[in-house]
């Protein structure tokens, strides 16, 4: 299941996120403001943030800053959703280290295809180890098992011989 954070500090957007996001099967984070943001990013390591601009304390875009910027969270999308609309926001927004920026009011269809658009591909069975792996600062390759295992056989009952190095140095 994939896991949302909201960073909203307006109570009537916090709700219609809640309202779209638990309809359509996401887990959700939410947070008021963006210091608590960043902590609960970085605590639970989501699999994308949706982030208002327009908080007190700590606006949204010195938040996505901040999460775009940490080893731990840098791998997360951040989607910027504001009231703010002009281009001169959504370069900055972006520059901040923003995947996507949405303006609100946005529709259900809207606020879905664009969290569909960045999601990361390993979000799922694997979540959680590649978040493990990805805090560690490592990568991890992701092939399905079919492609890994090609047969229950057992090993060949002769040695393989190693190749010795061509003149040229390359191996076919």
């Amino acid at each position: 299941m994939t896991t949302v954070l909201v960073i909203d500090d307006s109570p009537s957007e916090m709700a219609k996120f809640r309202d779209i996001l638990t309809k359509n099967n996401f887990t959700i984070l939410e947070a008021t403001n963006g210091e608590r943001g960043i902590q609960l990013a970085t605590e639970h390591v989501p699999d994308v943030i949706l982030m208002d601009v327009v908080m007190p304390e700590m606006n949204g875009f010195q938040a996505t800053r901040k999460i775009t910027r940490n080893k731990i969270t840098a791998h997360i999308p951040v989607i910027i959703v504001s009231t703010k609309d002009q281009e001169t926001d959504r370069v900055w927004g972006k520059r901040q280290g923003a995947k996507e920026y949405l303006t609100k009011p946005f529709s259900e269809s809207e606020l879905l295809n664009i969290i569909k658009g960045v999601r990361p591909a390993t979000v799922g069975a694997n979540a959680g180890v590649n978040s493990t792996v990805a805090q560690a600062g490592l990568s991890v390759a992701t092939a399905p098992i079919s492609q890994t295992v090609q047969s229950n056989s057992p090993a060949p009952s002769t040695p393989v011989q190693p190749q010795s190095k061509p003149s040229n140095g390359i191996y076919l």
